[in-house]
């Protein structure tokens, strides 16, 4: 079953990656100063692939490279994104 969230179109969408629509490839564009964000290569110009939302303010599982990394909310709330243009 599909949620509703998952048919919105991911164009001209600027906002934190926890608000960002699923199924979509982001550019982050500000990045909280976490070292371990840092050490799994989150920086300003990164390109994500965000997955899924889980519910009730759960995490957000996003694909960085080969890796899928689970965010909690806080993080995820807190970094900013925009559309990758990128093909």
């Amino acid at each position: 079953m599909r949620h509703r969230h998952q048919y919105r179109h991911c164009h001209g969408h600027r906002n934190s990656l926890y608000s960002a629509p699923e199924n979509c490839r982001y550019k982050l564009t500000a990045v909280p100063d976490v070292k371990i964000l840092h050490s799994l290569g989150f920086y300003p110009g990164t390109v994500v692939q965000k997955e899924k939302r889980y519910r009730l303010g759960g995490p957000v599982l996003i694909r960085h490279a080969t890796r899928e990394i689970a965010l909690g909310k806080d993080i995820a709330s807190a970094i900013m994104v925009e559309e990758d243009q990128a093909l």
